[in-house]
């Protein structure tokens, strides 16, 4: 019996083989929140019958069957390749010279039709038993990342679901060992490859736009979505006033890489240590004029937008780890 309360909650992803058939979890996340939720919508008639007066039983039926939500998590030194490459598209995995057991990730935007994830939440009730809430066909419709003075690097993963399940299995949670989280003490922000050290948050949004509303004639459940708008890339930064350099890009509209990286304390291996490292080639600013609102030290938040010149990527993701594939 387990405990009988969130304390006794888990999470688990597994890449799909087939976009919307169930696969046992394989990865394990230790999570903040859950707010996946099943909406089912109610089709009733409009029609008319003398004297009734109140929707009869025989003229409703349920209609669309939608699963949305996000989970957040601190992004751990492991295991969040799936969750990058399934937020982006597309990712090469490579060993850096000189290593042994380290890989590199790196994960670019691709087309992610085709690419589907598992995820089954156990959602302890009352009585001590942790109820399996498996959802299949899920994409990944947006990814936040954010860091701020005294915490921890922390991922927001918006999904999208084709189904939800309670019949399958609870599987049972296998976390990685030695897993590390990133801190904001490891944090290193840079504009134009020069270092910020005046950053006290920061926080970068990938939006897919994907078309999550595609319903048809004869199923209530979604078919796959797909991108159908552009895929925004947009963050921003707080940073302490100290000249005019970071705003007079927003003034006249510099563009300029924006990266930033987070590295833990335990190397995987002599010389490589795990890191997250966001870089955005080219990013237009579009912040606001510092101003006075007391005596204490002005701040300025830069906000950004990641632009194509039509030839670097919009954005990467690099992930150094010791997981051989995602």
């Amino acid at each position: 019996m387990a405990i009988r309360s969130g304390l006794a909650a888990q999470i688990g992803l597994a890449a799909e083989s087939t976009w919307g058939t169930y696969v046992a979890p394989d990865h394990w996340y230790e999570f903040n929140e859950e707010d996946l939720s099943l909406s089912v919508e109610r089709v009733e008639s409009a029609g008319l019958r003398a004297n009734n007066r109140v929707l009869r039983t025989d003229r409703w039926a349920a209609g669309q069957q939608r699963v949305e939500g996000s989970i957040t998590m601190d992004v751990p030194s492991k295991s969040f390749g799936l969750l990058a490459k399934h937020a982006l598209g597309a990712v090469a995995i490579t060993t850096p010279d000189g290593a042994t057991s380290t890989r590199l990730h790196t994960h670019t935007l691709g087309d992610p039709y085709g690419l589907g994830l598992t995820c089954q939440v156990g959602r302890p009730d009352s009585s001590g038993t942790v109820q399996p809430f498996s959802y299949a066909g899920a994409k990944i419709s947006e990814l936040t990342l954010s860091n701020s003075v005294d915490e921890i690097l922390q991922a927001e993963i918006g999904l999208v679901a084709q189904t939800e399940s309670t019949s399958e299995s609870l599987a049972t949670a296998s976390y990685p060992t030695g897993n590390q989280l990133f801190v904001w003490t490891q944090g290193v922000i840079q504009i134009a490859g020069g270092t910020v050290g005046v950053v006290t948050d920061f926080e970068v949004t990938i939006n897919n736009g994907l078309k999550d509303d595609r319903y048809f004639l004869g199923a209530a459940t979604m078919s796959e979505p797909i991108i159908a708008d552009m895929t925004t890339i947009e963050g921003s930064m707080t940073v302490e006033f100290d000249g005019l350099t970071n705003y007079n890009r927003f003034v006249s509209g510099t563009e300029a890489a924006v990266s930033a990286q987070w590295t833990a304390a335990t190397e995987i291996e002599s010389g490589f240590s795990p890191y997250v490292k966001v870089y955005i080639d080219n990013a237009r600013f579009d912040g606001a004029t510092p101003n006075v609102g007391g005596p204490d030290v002005l701040t300025h938040e830069l906000s950004f937008k990641a632009v194509y010149d039509g030839s670097n990527g919009p954005i990467s993701i690099e992930y150094q780890t010791d997981d051989t594939a995602s």
